[in-house]
């Protein structure tokens, strides 16, 4: 991520700190979203990722934006991924986070050397597009790795499991729309990179 500005450095330090503190700091506090659900007696396998890939891909995007740079996706998805192995030991679904960011970094990179203006909605649906696969690989790497007690809890009652990769997708797409705005209309952040190829 070479070339980058000063501002854009400082707005990459600043997300990826978030990024790989955000589980820590929750856990320490017991404010962990899987905890809440749990004490809620709403806790299903998987369901923390629609909080947690909704919240990403919000601030993803306003980095995309920001910088310009595909590359913050897979690199800040790979350090999130480290950070979960730290918060969750043994715990590799978790990986499904870094899957995620490199699909939806890859997506990226195709946007910016498309040879037309994308319309509007496709730097939402950017957004929304790796928040459904933070859930859905998030599921996939649990098949993979995960205790065989809760996959057969998600097996046995699979639909939750798709409210929760459509709900991410939804809401990452909803909340990628405004970073879009608040993105547009910052003052002290404009999408200068991108604003010759994306309007929203």
């Amino acid at each position: 991520m070479s070339g980058m500005r000063r501002d854009d450095i400082i707005w990459t330090v600043v997300i990826t700190l978030i990024a790989v503190t955000i589980n820590p700091i929750l856990k320490s506090i017991g404010l962990l979203p899987a905890d809440v659900f749990r004490s809620l007696g709403i806790f299903y396998p998987g369901l923390p990722q629609i909080v947690f890939g909704p919240l990403m891909a919000f601030l993803l995007l306003a980095l995309f934006l920001k910088t310009g740079k595909p590359m913050v996706f897979p690199v800040i998805g790979f350090l999130r991924a480290i950070s979960l192995s730290f918060v969750f030991p043994a715990n590799l679904e978790h990986s499904g986070t870094l899957l995620a960011a490199i699909v939806a970094g890859g997506a990226a990179a195709y946007l910016l050397k498309g040879e037309r203006s994308p319309s509007g909605i496709w730097l939402p649906g950017l957004a929304g597009l790796y928040a459904g696969l933070y859930a859905a690989c998030n599921y996939l790497t649990t098949f993979i790795f995960g205790p065989a007690a809760q996959n057969a809890t998600i097996l046995a009652s699979p639909l939750p499991a798709v409210g929760v990769v459509v709900g991410s997708l939804v809401l990452g797409t909803l909340l990628g729309l405004l970073a879009c705005r608040l993105m547009q209309s910052s003052q002290s952040s404009v999408v200068a990179p991108l604003a010759p190829r994306f309007s929203v």
